[in-house]
């Protein structure tokens, strides 16, 4: 392994008629087309000198095209989704084709909530960062050894392994009572159609829920 990887970091290409809608998480279809630029891919790339972020659907960039680009890199680092996971898997199928020993790492929503599941779906997927990934992913290009990487999980000795989780940063932020407040009045029935709910690392803690698990009446709330 080269002191530092050549790597691409990937927002992959989406299936026809898909514009990203309102959300880069949600899939919808607009009369206007509008794209989120993907700004978390641009964290690593901005530590990995002679690396390239490839934001492929907004710019109408093939499967085709993206494999054959991906041929002249080391390491791709591509920010799966939900709804496009089977065609990422296939686009992994065909960097793989293209490049044997390219190494590809998946990274976003449904391997961090179905690490073990996604590399079952997928002999071409390497490992999965679970939780955020920028610096997780910058320290494989770097050369530092998988089993060292915070929130990896990989295939080892025919099964699935999960090094300790990305450790959470503490910049002196709490939670604010608001917060508190507002997790304790949420009734059991109001998760109901949860998809995912977590609280990401980082000095934000931001938590993600699904848009429909609310009622009117807590999404007002959650708005103020």
């Amino acid at each position: 392994m080269p002191d530092l990887m050549k790597t691409l970091l990937l927002n992959p290409p989406s299936f026809a008629k898909f514009d990203g809608g309102a959300s880069s998480r949600w899939p919808a279809t607009r009369e206007i087309e509008s794209y989120w630029y993907p700004v978390w891919l641009t964290y690593p790339a901005g530590m990995l000198p002679g690396s390239r972020l490839l934001d492929a659907p907004p710019h109408k960039v093939t499967p085709e095209e993206t494999a054959r680009i991906a041929g002249a890199y080391d390491f791709v680092v591509l920010f799966t989704s939900t709804v496009g996971f089977s065609s990422d898997l296939r686009l992994a199928r065909m960097m793989k084709e293209a490049k044997p020993d390219l190494k590809i790492a998946f990274v976003g929503p449904p391997v961090q909530v179905h690490p073990a599941e996604s590399l079952a779906a997928s002999q071409d997927i390497d490992f999965v960062i679970r939780g955020e990934f920028d610096y997780s992913v910058v320290e494989f290009a770097q050369g530092k050894p998988l089993n060292e990487i915070p929130g990896a999980s990989y295939r080892k000795d025919g099964q699935v392994a999960h090094n300790p989780p990305v450790a959470v940063c503490h910049f002196g932020v709490q939670a604010r009572p608001r917060d508190r407040e507002l997790q304790r009045s949420l009734p059991p029935a109001s998760l109901r159609g949860v998809l995912y709910l977590a609280r990401l690392p980082g000095p934000l803690h931001v938590l993600f829920v699904a848009a429909d698990a609310f009622r009117p009446r807590l999404a007002r709330a959650l708005s103020r």
